[in-house]
């Protein structure tokens, strides 16, 4: 079955199931949720599910449809995301040009928007125009992590499925249907670093990974007092491959430096970092400087899953960081 990459979330599954079943599905849907959830994997379920050979199975997973689909080759199932750093009109344009059209081999044809929630808002009205008089045999899936960032009148049009995180069950269902075996306590320890989100959870998986990404994040706290080419630095880090996950792990070690500074026990600390290494930091971070730099990397975090300029914004939170650290010990705490 194509669902069969989908773990936990049962319910959504069988919602969707059961419209492809029963012919009950509609011409848009929103998928939502943090970077990683799986939102891709769920839309490419029901798309392939559309167009599979055997309705009453709702994506065998096996039939030529279902076997194209996963392999994203499918002619009447079109993939598209942003160019640069958003979905530009043109791109809706030829959407709404093909979306007229009728399917080559399937039963619908079938639009997945990644990142939708980065359309401009020229875009945006143009697909509008689409979702409010939607021809037939058409379904248009959207994919946002920020659906708070589209338009209201394009998300009242869409059925709006927001994708949850996964539990320690799922976790390790999950970790092994990638040939990824971990104990119990091991899945709990990755679903508490990836936050149930499963693409974290795979980057994770691997322990020396962890630590060494732990470490890459203590030393950037470390290093923020004596921080003197902040440009060069912003510069180095907008080129980072996985920024958002460093960013994650900073948050993580500054959450386990507030837990050192109020807790001994070692079962609580979640960034996996050597604890002699972050008992030397909390010497640096007191507990108000740590709640201020979450704060603004929470902050910082947000601005960067919109269409700005990376390497400005990493300019600007490392100066604000590095203003934090030097008045640490008079910084005002925000909560």
């Amino acid at each position: 079955m194509v669902w069969d990459a989908i773990f936990g979330r049962r319910e959504l599954v069988h919602t969707l199931q059961e419209a492809v079943r029963q012919g009950k599905t509609t011409h848009a849907y929103l998928f939502s949720g943090p970077e990683g959830i799986g939102k891709k994997t769920v839309a490419g379920a029901l798309a392939a599910a559309l167009n599979c050979l055997y309705p009453e199975l709702a994506g065998c997973g096996s039939c030529p449809s279902c076997l194209a689909a996963g392999k994203r080759n499918h002619p009447d199932i079109h993939w598209l995301g942003p160019e640069g750093k958003s979905v530009k009109l043109d791109q809706i344009r030829a959407v709404k040009k093909y979306a007229h059209l009728k399917p080559r081999q399937g039963k619908f044809q079938v639009f997945i928007i990644e990142q939708a929630d980065t359309m401009t808002l020229e875009a945006a009205n143009s697909l509008l125009k689409v979702l409010e008089e939607p021809p037939a045999g058409t379904v248009i899936i959207l994919l946002a992590s920020r659906p708070g960032d589209l338009p209201e009148t394009v998300c009242s049009r869409c059925q709006h499925y927001p994708v949850g995180r996964l539990d320690q069950d799922s976790t390790v269902e999950f970790l092994r249907y990638h040939g990824l075996e971990a104990a119990a306590d091991t899945a709990r320890e990755i679903l508490l670093w990836a936050e149930g989100i499963p693409g974290l959870m795979l980057q994770l998986a691997d322990k020396t990974s962890r630590t060494a990404q732990a470490k890459k994040a203590a030393a950037f706290l470390a290093g923020l007092p004596g921080l003197a080419a902040i440009s060069g630095l912003a510069a180095q880090l907008a080129e980072e491959e996985n920024l958002p996950a460093l960013l994650d792990t900073v948050t993580l070690v500054l959450r386990d430096l507030l837990l050192l500074h109020t807790v001994t026990h070692d079962g609580m600390m979640l960034s996996g970092g050597d604890r002699e290494l972050l008992a030397q930091l909390a010497d640096k971070w007191p507990p108000a400087a740590c709640r201020r730099a979450l704060q603004l990397l929470l902050g910082l975090q947000a601005d960067l899953a919109r269409p700005v300029n990376t390497r400005l914004l990493l300019e600007k939170a490392l100066r604000d960081l590095k203003e934090v650290i030097a008045h640490a010990e008079s910084c005002g705490d925000p909560l």
